[in-house]
């Protein structure tokens, strides 16, 4: 019997090595139970398992070889190879070929062919495999260009589709970008190429150095210890057609650290993984042009002659070279000269070089900063993703490090957190390819005109780069950011005013966003504390455009189109008032030119007149048109207690619906109304409560859309809770209790946070379907009137804010954590 529990030896090469020899003993026992002799026949290992490195869940890929045997012959030898295997809770991956056959296959399935480069005799006659390898090693000679050809479009279709790169923090160990596979892939070009799998002949034929050999050795080793480690924490065994068995997920990361005994727990485990990543990543994306080209034309192709690009550097055969006699000790930018080169033309630093650079960087140690230096940093950061290539080329050389004091802590550093895909430095680098995406009008052509009017752009491009610089330190890493960056700024030689300027954008890079998502935009006093904040437009338009790009580099929990129209809303709003003046942002309640539209979107206008006739003071400067126009269409005849009417139309953002709702007003509607939509799966992104002096409530609430909503089922079940004929809190329990609706596992349980203001509360915690709900009941039953609410979901942290008007109880705070304890809320953690 096949029991991995029976290996002592920690996860690792040596465990795989071990649970490789079980299964070979194991067929090789089943292979002579039921073959009368090897002639004729061949048991052969592929992939993974033919090198030695099955990990618990890896699937065991064998090739049954015959020289013609009868099938149903070949069937009972499959089910008695495979069987057990099966029974053993392995995933078997089996075909049964004569030599031609196999080599036949390989022409029309690529992973066919790859297979057959990693390959190993465990039983049977040896003949059949020397005779299998002689056919595919003169097929892989014949077609090494399709083959690398076809290997290069899948490796880029498959980060097109993931949007994997390296510095990931749920990295895929085995098919991520600068993951085994592409260490693998390496392995596979030898064999098309040269004949010989592996990486050897690829030193020997001057592709890799001997000192990237051992490095990609290296990290190949710390990942496969990791995938190792994982597969054993997670108890995987095979029957899951498409589990994400190699992902090392946040919330088996410290029980994979603690497997591997590594005293830092899942952040030396991450950083440790992620640098791996990064030299497998850098080699592979450095190396594989030109072993694809030499794949298509031949080693003794003809090359195009190299392309002086000036001052000691040139393009040789698609990459960037630097002169044999420069060298960076006589000047310091050389270096960074080269990766700008390299980033104008989307390319990399050619292995000669590296090699040089790397090892002139690392006898210098530090490295002076002068004017070409600070040119060619702003050059290659200005081509956006272009340039990243580069840019990683520069971090393996160890540019960074030399040229910025203490870069070295956030290299590579995690953000084990639900809202971020990269680590620090990483993030830094893609937020800048994204500010400059946007810069280009990849989101709206507006933003265009903003980034033209800009005075100073490197100075966002800088602070972009560097707003997270602050990880990782004592206290609020904005604050502790800002005098970081103004330090490492100067000793770069820039201006005092752009040290100023950049520690400015790193300090409120998040002010925006906090704002936009988590106070009331018609508040005139919050306008205005953000103005007096920012102090001048060149800031404010440089902190809209650096807050696009942060949560778009942060990964899809961290922005929406809504979220996107909050702070653009926020944006022209303060902006408004530092252009011209403080009054320009007081408007008459009157507001004819709302009133005016709304009329006009009317066929009768007696509701608007009735509307408007009771309405508190805030209502025209909160509401659009539209919304009054809804309101005054749903008024009349004026709805009495316990009676509710609604309508639904799309929302302000895609993928958003506003739901309009004129009620009978009464303590806790608002609750009620969120709860029902809890119930149809609609989360609430934000609501507003308005009411009359004659107790005619006024609300709305835009909600994200649901695929295949039954709206006309959402508003009769408004209605019936209006009644009090819907149990509105078994309705959101049992939306709460759906197996579709439970949140991904998390690294740490989420804490409850709670704040308590003269006009809102803040509560901070885990998401599920009913928390606006319960939040809002809490604070109706404490005698809370509330008149709005803003919903900001970061995955699966919410932080909702309600403005209130009453005094909250002194035991709000033990209300509102006692809530959140309550079933099923507690499984969140």
């Amino acid at each position: 019997m096949l029991d991995p529990a029976a290996i002592t030896t920690p996860p690792g090469i040596r465990w795989c090595t071990a649970w490789t020899s079980l299964v070979d003993e194991a067929l090789r026992g089943w292979v002579t139970a039921h073959a009368e002799g090897d002639h004729g026949l061949s048991l052969v290992a592929l992939g993974s398992y033919a090198r030695r490195e099955l990990c618990r869940a890896s699937d065991v890929d064998l090739l049954i070889l015959h020289d013609g045997w009868k099938d149903s012959d070949l069937s009972e030898l499959v089910q008695a190879v495979c069987y057990p295997l099966w029974d053993a809770g392995l995933s078997v991956g089996h075909a049964v070929r004569t030599p031609r056959e196999a080599v036949r296959f390989a022409g029309e399935q690529l992973h066919a062919a790859t297979a057959l480069t990693d390959r190993r005799l465990v039983a049977g006659d040896p003949g059949l495999l020397d005779e299998l390898a002689s056919r595919v090693t003169r097929w892989l000679r014949r077609n090494s260009g399709k083959v690398l050809t076809e290997l290069a479009a899948v490796h880029h279709e498959r980060q097109a589709r993931n949007g994997e790169a390296a510095g990931m923090l749920e990295p895929d160990l085995k098919s991520g970008v600068g993951a085994l596979r592409d260490l693998h892939s390496l392995r596979w070009a030898g064999a098309c190429l040269l004949g010989e799998v592996g990486l050897d002949p690829l030193v020997g034929a001057r592709y890799l150095g001997a000192t990237d050999r051992h490095e990609l050795a290296d990290a190949g080793t710390v990942l496969l210890e990791a995938r190792c480690a994982l597969h054993l924490a997670t108890g995987w065994a095979g029957g899951r057609p498409g589990a994400d068995r190699d992902r090392l997920r946040l919330d088996l990361q410290d029980e994979v650290a603690s497997r591997l005994s590594l005293p830092g727990g899942g952040d030396e485990l991450l950083h440790r993984v992620g640098l791996a990543i990064r030299t497998i990543a850098h080699l592979h994306d450095r190396t594989w042009p030109v072993l694809v080209a030499d794949a298509r034309g031949g080693r003794r192709r003809h090359h195009p002659p190299p392309q002086a690009l000036g001052d000691g550097i040139q393009l040789v055969d698609g990459l960037v070279e630097v002169d044999p006699d420069r060298t960076v000790a006589a000047e310091h930018s050389l270096a960074l000269r080269a990766v700008a080169a390299a980033a104008l033309r989307a390319t990399h630093l050619g292995r000669t070089t590296v090699i040089k650079l790397r090892r002139e960087v690392r006898e210098l140690g530090t490295l002076r900063w002068d004017a070409a230096g600070r040119e060619a940093l702003l050059t290659a950061l200005r081509k956006g993703w272009d340039g990243t290539g580069a840019m990683a080329d520069g971090d393996y050389i160890g540019l960074p490090a030399a040229l910025v004091p203490g870069w070295e802590r956030i290299r590579g550093l995690p953000q084990r957190n639900p809202l971020h895909r990269y680590d620090v430095d990483t993030h830094g680098l893609f937020a800048v390819a994204e500010l400059i995406s946007i810069a280009e009008g990849a989101l709206d052509p507006g933003h265009c005109k903003i980034w033209g009017a800009l005075a100073d752009r490197d100075s966002l491009i800088l602070g972009t780069w560097l707003h997270d610089a602050g990880k990782g330190l004592p206290g609020d890493h904005s604050v502790a950011g800002e005098r970081l960056v103004r330090e490492w700024v100067l000793h770069m030689g820039f201006a005092a005013s752009q040290a100023a300027q950049v520690g400015r954008f790193v300090r409120f890079h998040l002010l925006l966003p906090d704002i936009a998502t988590r106070r009331d935009l018609e508040d005139e006093d919050e306008i205005l504390e953000v103005a007096r904040k920012v102090g001048d437009t060149e800031t404010l338009d440089g902190l809209y455009l650096l807050s696009l790009a942060d949560s778009r580099a942060t990964g899809p929990a961290a922005w929406s189109p809504w979220k996107d129209r909050l702070l653009t809303a926020l944006y022209h709003r303060v902006r408004q008032v530092l252009a011209t003046d403080v009054s320009a942002l007081r408007r008459e309640l009157s507001l004819s030119r709302v009133v005016v539209d709304a009329r006009a979107l009317l066929d009768d206008p007696a509701g608007l007149d009735a509307l408007l006739g009771e309405l508190p003071n805030r209502y025209l400067l909160v509401a659009t048109a539209e919304q009054v126009a809804e309101h005054a269409r749903l008024l009349l005849p004026f709805p009495p207690a316990g009676t509710l009417r609604a309508r639904y139309r799309p929302g302000p953002a895609a993928g958003t619906v506003i739901v309009s709702i004129v009620a009978g007003d009464r303590r806790g509607l608002m609750a009620s109304c969120a709860g029902v939509l809890a119930a149809h799966g609609l989360p609430v992104l934000d609501a507003r409560a308005f009411t009359r002096a004659d107790g005619v409530a006024l609300d709305w609430f835009v909600v994200r859309d649901a695929p295949n909503g039954h709206w006309d089922g959402v508003v009769e079940d408004l209605v019936r809770a209006a009644s009090g004929d819907l149990d509105v809190a078994a309705a959101v329990a049992r939306r709460e209790r759906r197996r579709d609706e439970r949140p991904p596992p998390l690294a740490a349980p989420i804490p409850v946070e709670v704040r308590i203001d003269t006009d809102r509360v803040e509560v901070r915690g885990p998401d599920a379907p009913g928390v606006l709900y319960r939040m809002a009941s809490v604070l109706a039953e404490a005698g809370l009137d509330v008149f709005g609410a803003r919903v900001d979901t970061l995955g699966p942290l919410v932080h909702d804010v309600f403005f209130t008007r009453g005094t909250p109880p002194e035991d709000l705070v033990w209300r509102i954590r006692a809530e959140y304890r309550a079933d099923p809320p507690q499984k969140l953690g």
